[in-house]
């Protein structure tokens, strides 16, 4: 008996499931109708459940009941989450086309079964990812974090938490942590629809990145990062005021002109690279400083550091309280996407490489994953102008309110 994509128990009554069945997509209908067509849900996740199969929706639900589910609340809810995959990776698709574009993909079979395809991917990520999300978001909006980019890059940086709860030691632990620290924050934000917040933590993020681009090269020393990085600990923590020996070490400075013991309390570590300076001309104890000195050296990384140049200044704004959303959303979860994708995938790579490990979850190639959509993603980026935005969001309008006719 076919069962509307309910999975039922070997013991339930055909009639008691198949009324379950309709009385479910009749609750996923009504709360997910005005982002999606009703009946494109449920043939959609219908096919999902019928390729998953009962075994694997066991392996990635638990739906035993236990005491601690009775106590929390916390049951699974299988249907409700395959449904927010099947809408966020949709909607992902959808950016910037015409209604027109939009009713011929959810025709076409070709669409439908990379939509089913995607959906299974995300559900084989969801021990890293969604099981993690919560079940309402503070604030209403888009489901961003559902996204196939957001979605898959949250999985990757709490596959990396689990790998560095297991390897301590690592020689730049803390590089790896900070930056997983504000990536994860950044992508929680996304979550609640609080985009604002996650702009000076991406901002925090780029600057432990590219210090540890930097600080991977042979020519850098980590034991004068290291001896900086404990006088910063002294000045910020300890006694409000800068320590001796960080003093003499100012006065020495390879760049005279700067000025502002506090940059160099932050950067005055790159005076013990060879060359640095002759390379580096302006503002040498800085973001930029070193943006320039890398973009010098690495030729294959000179698109990727001009696009987090670009954005590290966009952040500006955010950080020091000018702006806390733009008119469009949209155009954040573009924004703050890019900016974690560079910096996530490349951190993810590294870690990998030196645990000497695949750069895979669960055997699942999610580099792949996420570079193929960052790629859409980035194209609907070129894309955008405030007509094709004002386009979107009026074409959701309406939308909204024919569903409601």
């Amino acid at each position: 008996m076919e069962n509307q994509g309910f999975i039922p128990l070997p013991f339930m009554d055909p009639h008691a499931v198949k009324n379950i069945a309709e009385q479910n997509n009749t609750a996923l209908k009504r709360i997910f109708g005005e982002r999606i067509r009703k009946n494109f849900l449920i043939q959609i996740k219908e096919q999902v459940l019928k390729e998953l199969g009962f075994e694997n929706l066991m392996r990635y639900y638990d739906l035993r009941w236990s005491d601690e589910e009775m106590i929390t609340g916390n049951g699974e809810a299988p249907e409700y989450d395959i449904c927010r995959m099947i809408v966020g990776i949709h909607r992902a698709y959808s950016i910037f086309l015409s209604r027109q574009e939009v009713r011929e993909n959810e025709k076409s079979d070709k669409y439908r079964k990379r939509l089913v395809s995607e959906t299974l991917e995300k559900i084989r990520l969801r021990l890293y990812a969604s099981s993690y999300f919560r079940r309402k978001t503070l604030f209403s909006g888009e489901e961003f974090l559902y996204y196939p980019l957001p979605y898959e890059l949250f999985a990757v940086a709490v596959k990396m938490s689990l790998l560095l709860k297991d390897n301590y030691g690592l020689k730049h632990w803390q590089f790896y942590y900070g930056i997983l620290h504000n990536g994860l924050s950044a992508l929680t934000l996304m979550e609640d629809n609080l985009p604002g917040g996650a702009y000076p933590l991406c901002r925090g993020m780029i600057e432990i990145y590219v210090k540890f681009l930097l600080l991977n090269r042979p020519e850098a020393l980590s034991a004068d990062y290291e001896k900086f990085r404990m006088y910063e600990v002294e000045q910020s923590c300890c006694s409000q005021k800068y320590p001796e020996g960080f003093l003499e070490l100012f006065k020495k400075r390879s760049c005279q002109n700067a000025k502002s013991k506090a940059d160099y309390l932050h950067f005055g570590w790159v005076d013990s690279i060879d060359g640095y300076h002759s390379i580096v001309t302006k503002i040498p104890y800085s973001v930029y400083g070193i943006l320039a000195y890398l973009k010098c050296k690495d030729d294959d990384r000179i698109p990727e550091l001009e696009q987090l140049e670009h954005f590290y200044k966009s952040c500006h704004a955010y950080t020091h309280g000018s702006v806390q959303t733009a008119v469009y959303p949209v155009l954040h979860y573009f924004e703050i996407s890019i900016m974690l994708y560079y910096v996530i995938r490349s951190t993810f790579l590294q870690l990998c490489g030196e645990l000497d490990m695949e750069n895979s979850i669960d055997g699942n190639d999610v580099i792949s994953m996420i570079d193929r959509d960052f790629d859409v993603l980035y194209r609907q980026y070129q894309k955008r102008s405030t007509d094709n935005f004002k386009k979107y969001y009026n074409c959701q309008k309406e939308e909204r309110e024919n569903k409601k006719r």
